[in-house]
């Protein structure tokens, strides 16, 4: 009997068909960096004649510091004028490299199941993720070898060793983190605020060595609606958002899409950047200097705009939150405390949002709009450094992660 290997991923994983015809933005004909993994490269040297096997290979260069082989041009010169790969039409689909078969799909390995998800970066996979009006559905199914293997349609990304307990007690923390993530009758903020407490109390149980059965009943109480319902309100009472902090924190971010030539500020990050510059009417006086207060003022001013915008788009939102945090694994990501590690992502996610919300305010709304933004982002994010180490450096001088909560999220 074949072997198989058990998945938990998001029901959309096995409804994602890649259309390279039909994409309007066709991860082959971008300038992103290719490497290709042994197996391939060596495949490639084996096609005969030697002289076709040779132009092929002539197209890639072997990277020190990344010990791979690199694709030399960008966008791929397989690439035919149909918008398809001339390698796989040719020669089949099993020489396709490990990132050209698996992209847009992640998988990283807990213990004895695996999980898997699809990244934003691909237009299909972010318009059947984001624009889905009911809340994400996970679901295990069973892979078979020939998936699973690293030579076939999935790749194994990020390695989490661990016990078959442990793995039982990570999966079970995402449980929860999504369910709260996913609780519409909390405003996303109010979602974002229970999940810091949650997160905070999974941090006392990891500090003490992990307790199976406390950290059982702090999943089951985050899980029951009984619950939220008492505690939600005291939560919230003990939050007091701070807007010029809010403020002082975004455009210190902001300042990362700027200052280096790591992150791609095309036009079309242009056209995003201007439209928080335009939005919140960050204008520099007669002296050059620019105003927090002013910016904040402006800011509170928007109060009802952006009431309209989480109603309209809560559960965009709520899709990329839920997403994210499933793709990159939070709160685990940097093997640093679980609270430091969402505190990343609570900054990143702020960004995102202040981003769509000042596009939705500038008549870049629509879907094609959003689905631009969302590509642009998530390549400065995932393949950008500066933004992440603005980001680690901000948290490096402050240690209180509840007042962190209190410089992002407005109750």
């Amino acid at each position: 009997m074949a072997k198989k290997y058990l998945y938990f991923q998001p029901e959309y994983v096995n409804l994602f068909r890649c259309n390279g015809r039909g994409c309007l933005n066709n991860c082959c004909d971008r300038p992103w960096y290719i490497d290709i993994d042994d197996a391939t490269y060596k495949k490639f040297l084996k096609i005969k004649p030697k002289s076709v096997a040779k132009e092929i290979t002539s197209h890639f260069e072997y990277d020190d510091a990344k010990n791979c082989y690199m694709l030399k041009e960008r966008p791929c010169p397989f690439l035919t004028e149909d918008k398809l790969c001339g390698i796989q039409l040719k020669y089949g689909g099993h020489f396709l490299s490990q990132t050209c078969a698996t992209y847009p799909r992640r998988t990283a390995s807990f213990g004895k199941f695996f999980e898997r998800s699809l990244t934003l970066t691909c237009p299909v996979a972010a318009e059947m993720i984001l624009f889905a009006q009911e809340p994400m559905k996970f679901e295990f199914v069973e892979v078979p070898e020939k998936v699973h293997s690293n030579h076939g349609k999935i790749k194994l990304g990020q390695n989490f060793p661990a016990s078959e307990k442990a793995a039982e007690q990570m999966l079970a923390v995402q449980v929860a983190i999504i369910s709260i993530l996913q609780e519409r009758t909390l405003s996303i903020n109010q979602r974002l605020i229970v999940l810091c407490f949650f997160v905070d109390k999974l941090e006392e149980i990891y500090s003490r060595g992990i307790d199976e059965d406390e950290l059982k009943k702090l999943i089951a109480a985050y899980e029951s609606k009984e619950f939220l319902a008492e505690q939600v309100p005291m939560m919230i009472q003990t939050v007091n958002f701070d807007a010029e902090k809010f403020i002082r924190l975004m455009m210190e971010m902001f300042e990362a899409f700027y200052s280096t030539k790591e992150v791609q500020l095309n036009e079309k990050g242009h056209i995003f950047l201007n439209t928080v510059i335009n939005t919140l009417q960050i204008k520099p006086d007669e002296n050059n200097f620019v105003s927090l207060s002013k910016i904040t003022a402006n800011y509170e001013q928007l109060a009802e705009a952006r009431e309209k915008f989480f109603a309209g788009y809560s559960a965009f939102l709520e899709n990329y939150l839920v997403n994210e945090i499933f793709l990159n694994l939070y709160p685990w990501k940097y093997n640093s405390r679980p609270s430091r590690s969402l505190s990343v992502f609570l900054i990143t996610y702020k960004v995102f949002e202040l981003l769509t919300f000042a596009a939705t305010q500038n008549n870049l709304s629509s879907k094609n709009d959003l689905l631009k933004l969302v590509d642009w982002y998530t390549i400065q994010v995932d393949h950008g450094d500066r933004l992440r180490e603005k980001i680690f450096a901000y948290l490096e001088e402050r240690n209180d992660f509840f007042e962190l909560m209190e410089t992002l999220l407005k109750p």
